[in-house]
């Protein structure tokens, strides 16, 4: 059953047709000027409008046929009393889906609804593909395109990280070098005071050479194919090294909590020793006035769940979508390739990774794992 709005202005022919649309089903509001019929579709948008070509009134037929189609996308079908073609010739500006003529008949009046329904449905469902499609183009045109930033970015992330090893080699071997010389017994240097500011100056040096160390890394294992060599791994040791690989400051306070169904999965343990201590460092970093982390194991839904959890800065939600890819941080230094290399590794072990964060409040990443023990 559809809603067909006639407009006649003679009110015994619109009473006729009107009996004839309700015998075929359809329910009929009657409309007997151009601007009634305005003012009626206004009220209740019809499915299909029946229009008398010739109107009394400030608006004729084809131009409340013209508004009617503007403003609810209806279909029209015109009732007239000439079939001439000069008539006819006229109308074809409007598009309409057919024509009945007076004085009417009940099959031609039932094939002309029947068919115009048909065809605004046609038309109607093509839009609607042509629409999904436009999407369906501008998605894979956007997939395209991060895909080749993605693959533009692995080949400068290698080259970077090539150039990068030899002077950062050279470094760590002149701060060893400059070290042994000034902790040497008996001490080439006398005066303790420059001894100690060169050994603070080492220090420093070996600083700073860790974190260029930490991000060539970052770069050169994004860019590379990750392909990990899986074994049983404890849980409580996964986490352990992972730790090992991390300074924490001595206003961080860690806190470990592995359940018993939740202490072995298979995994690369070097790989994902990495994911958790960029993940650790990255909450102990979010608490820049101390605070605890808390990792915890457990089962969820048949997987295994690890979280790291901090109480800090957290991230807005706006930019929760965008932490993984590369070249993107929300801290003051790095490149934005930590989390991105810990999203990679942890895909190619079959799982993922999952953030809840509250501005002013904290954020957990919780890696999810199929292949467990």
């Amino acid at each position: 059953m559809v809603a067909i709005l006639v407009v006649e202005d003679e009110a015994a022919v619109a009473r006729d047709l009107a009996r004839l649309i309700r015998r075929m089903g359809h329910t009929v509001d009657i409309a007997h000027s151009g601007e009634d019929a305005l003012r009626k579709a206004e009220a209740r948008p019809p499915d299909l409008v029946v229009v008398d070509i010739v109107l009394d009134g400030q608006l004729n037929g084809m131009e409340t046929a013209t508004v009617l189609k503007e403003k609810h996308a209806v279909p029209i079908i015109y009732a007239t009393a000439h079939d001439d073609a000069a008539t006819l010739e006229r109308v074809k500006a409007t598009r309409p889906f057919g024509y009945i003529i007076k004085p009417f008949k009940e099959a031609e009046v039932y094939s002309a609804i029947e068919i115009a329904l048909y065809l605004h449905g046609a038309e109607q469902e093509l839009k609607r593909r042509a629409e999904r499609l436009e999407e369906l183009l501008e998605e894979k045109s956007a997939q395209l395109r991060e895909a080749e930033r993605l693959a533009a970015i692995g080949e400068t992330a290698a080259l970077l990280g090539h150039d990068l090893r030899n002077p950062l080699q050279v470094l760590v071997n002149l701060t060893f070098t400059a070290k042994k010389a000034f902790t040497a017994t008996p001490s080439p240097f006398t005066n303790d005071e420059h001894k100690q500011k060169a050994l603070d100056f080492c220090a420093a040096a070996e600083k700073q050479i860790l974190y260029l160390d930490k991000i060539v890394s970052n770069v050169q294992h994004y860019a590379r194919e990750t392909h990990p060599t899986k074994r049983s791994i404890l849980v409580d040791e996964l986490i352990s090294d992972a730790l090992s690989r991390v300074v924490v400051p001595d206003n961080i306070t860690i806190r470990i909590d592995v359940d018993r169904d939740a202490e072995k999965l298979r995994g690369d343990p070097l790989l994902l020793s990495r994911v958790f201590a960029n993940l650790i460092q990255n909450a102990a970093q979010a608490m820049p006035h101390g605070g605890p982390v808390t990792i915890t194991a457990k089962k969820i839904a048949g997987e295994l769940a690890i979280c790291v959890a901090d109480k800090g800065t957290g991230i807005p939600k706006e930019d929760l979508e965008s932490v993984f890819r590369p070249l993107k941080t929300f801290k003051a230094q790095g490149m934005g390739f930590g989390l991105a290399v810990c999203d990679k590794t942890v895909k190619a072990h079959g799982g993922r990774i999952e953030i809840d964060s509250t501005v002013g409040e904290g954020s957990t990443f919780t890696c999810f794992f199929m292949d467990t023990e």
